[in-house]
């Protein structure tokens, strides 16, 4: 038995990754460095590691805001006399085709979805162009003269583009006059699946008089009219331009000798004399649960075949539509073949994120300096990963306290969704471990108040401090996963990045990530190294050495949360004076 999974499944888990970072009861998620599986310039092809060893060598992470996650497609840019695919809701190979495309256009870039080909019969050398449909976005849909037809469906502005665009994906965004604009159910393509043959009921021309609204003599220069009687029944005549231009009608009767013709319906602007223009072609009848939609058959006056189907009217609320060809005297060994495809729930435009493949998620967070000193600028790192709801190790909470704390209560946040569990607290602190979340500060109303979950007592935050024993960050948006030691050298020089350090008597070890001569910072830390005490550690590599004296924990309690996404990268090395980009392109 087969199994079919459709593209709505992917969007819907990643529409629920991106609602994740914004909902009531959010995750959190944050975007980590690690010095990765060596410190080689050239990234390793696959991922070994194990989530221990993720957790060891992690180094610093950024939060993931809502602002930092978008939909993401894929980025086809429009490149002239390229063929692209018309939508065609029956087309099985659709999804992964090149039917919507990028365009560029001042500093913003637009989106189009390719609605009409031509019939497949040539490549596009028309630019659509956002200028064209921007004066009041009613018009939304763009007809070249390469008989291409585009959809409008948003723009990127330059700072999103910059922001998540990579090589291969583009972000989804939403446009409200765009979706505003969206017709459920119109019929905006024909696709002509047999072109048939002697269609030769086909001229165009002029009125000479005009007795009603529904009689009127004709008269063309171009062809010789037909001197046959009904020749042009059931036909549709179209007045092309001047005077009521647009309009479409089918022809009841045809009388040869006069050459008047009977339309089915009153013109609801009388053509001219003097400048209205026509064209009679086969005329193309739909047969549906919609309404309103009205479309003519084009012929390829060389081979007497339908060519084209010109939409003339789009009509709304079709789920189905039968379409016929008729003209006069045609049987059915002649007759040509056409389908409308049915446009997605809501229109084109209604639903960028259904209709182009938006089974993408992208991330863009950037490591902007040190920011504001919290994540270090030391060293380097080769990989890069996602990590969701860890847990914070060692959180103090500063205000007055009401009421009395008990340890291990379980202390919450109601209105942010964070809570942790007390170790130690007095009548102006508590420190709070395993904690989910971010606290904020709440000083000034009782919004923010944290409350034990037993003992009831509460607290209004006035400020706090991510790691305890650091005592100086006070936002949750960053987190260090070094162990930092203070020392004292006991050698000339100190240890070198990336060298493994040994406390023999312990036969405690870790990998320098940074030294300098009053401090000392590491990741894999194996043992625990002896503080304020005469053993030394010594270098593997210089043989350096000297004298632990303090020590603060990482931030984070390792193998606290989901390790979702992992990267090997080229080496990155870190500064003051630099920012770097992180883009991850996750696929559902």
């Amino acid at each position: 038995m087969s199994t079919l999974i459709k593209t709505q499944f992917n969007t819907h888990n990643a529409s629920q990754f991106v609602e994740s970072l914004d909902e009531a009861s959010n995750n959190v998620y944050y975007v980590f460095a690690t010095k990765g599986p060596g410190t080689n310039t050239t990234p390793n092809s696959s991922i070994t590691n194990s989530n221990f060893q993720v957790w060891d060598e992690m180094t610093f992470g950024k939060r993931v805001r809502p602002v930092d996650a978008a939909h993401m497609t894929r980025k086809t840019d429009w490149a002239n006399n390229t063929a692209y695919v018309a939508y065609d809701d029956r087309n099985s190979l659709l999804t992964g085709s090149n039917y919507f495309v990028v365009t560029s256009e001042g500093d913003d870039y637009h989106v189009w979805k390719c609605i009409a080909n031509n019939q497949s019969s040539g490549n596009s050398i028309s630019k659509p162009l956002y200028s064209d449909v921007s004066s009041s976005l009613n018009t939304l849909y763009i007809k070249a003269a390469d008989g291409y037809q585009w959809r409008f469906m948003y723009t990127i502005t330059e700072s999103n583009y910059t922001k998540f665009t990579t090589g291969d994906y583009i972000s989804i965004h939403t446009h409200a006059n765009a979706s505003g604009n969206a017709v459920t159910g119109s019929i905006d393509n024909y696709i002509v699946t047999n072109s048939g043959n002697n269609y030769n009921e086909f001229c165009n021309g002029s009125f000479l008089t005009i007795s009603n609204s529904t009689t009127a003599v004709i008269n063309s220069s171009s062809f010789t009219l037909s001197p046959n009687n009904d020749f042009y029944n059931n036909c549709a005549i179209y007045i092309k331009a001047g005077t009521g231009s647009g309009q479409l009608r089918k022809i009841l009767d045809y009388t040869a000798s006069t050459r008047t013709i009977t339309i089915d319906t009153a013109w609801g602007t009388n053509p001219s004399t003097s400048d209205s223009v026509f064209e009679i072609t086969p005329s193309i009848t739909i047969n549906g649960d919609g309404s309103n939609a009205t479309a003519r058959a084009l012929v390829q006056t060389s081979t007497n075949t339908i060519a084209n189907v010109e939409v003339i009217t789009r009509g709304q609320d079709f789920t189905y539509a039968d379409i016929t060809v008729e003209a006069n005297n045609m049987n059915s060994a002649n007759l040509a073949l056409v389908r409308a495809p049915m446009v997605p729930a809501g229109g084109h435009g209604s639903d960028p994120i259904e209709e182009l493949e938006g089974k993408h998620v992208g991330i863009s967070v950037e490591y902007a300096n040190n920011e504001a000193s919290n994540i270090p600028t030391d060293n380097d790192f080769s990989q890069i990963g996602l990590i969701k709801d860890p847990l914070y190790a060692n959180v103090q909470l500063n205000g007055a306290v009401s009421g009395s704390w008990t340890a291990g209560e379980k202390l919450t946040q109601a209105n942010t969704g964070t809570f942790g569990y007390i170790i130690s607290s007095n009548s102006t602190s508590v420190l709070v471990a395993n904690v989910y979340g971010q606290f904020v500060l709440g000083n000034t109303t009782n919004h923010a108040n944290v409350s034990g979950v037993s003992s009831e007592a509460t607290m209004n935050v006035s400020s706090l401090y991510v790691n305890t024993s650091e005592g100086v960050r006070s936002s949750f948006d960053t987190f260090d996963q070094r162990y930092v030691f203070s020392q004292t050298t006991t050698s000339s020089s100190v240890f070198s990045e990336d060298e493994k350090i040994v406390q023999e008597d312990t036969n405690a070890n870790a990998t320098v990530f940074f030294a300098n001569s009053s401090k000392v910072s590491v990741t894999t830390l194996r043992g625990t190294f002896n503080i304020n005490t005469d053993n030394v550690v010594t270098g593997q590599t210089t043989g350096n050495t000297s004298k632990l004296t303090a020590q603060t924990n990482p931030d984070l309690v390792r193998n606290a949360g989901d390790i979702l996404y992992l990267n090997n990268i080229d080496a990155v090395s870190r500064s003051n004076t630099t920012t770097e980009t992180v883009r991850l392109v996750i696929t559902f």
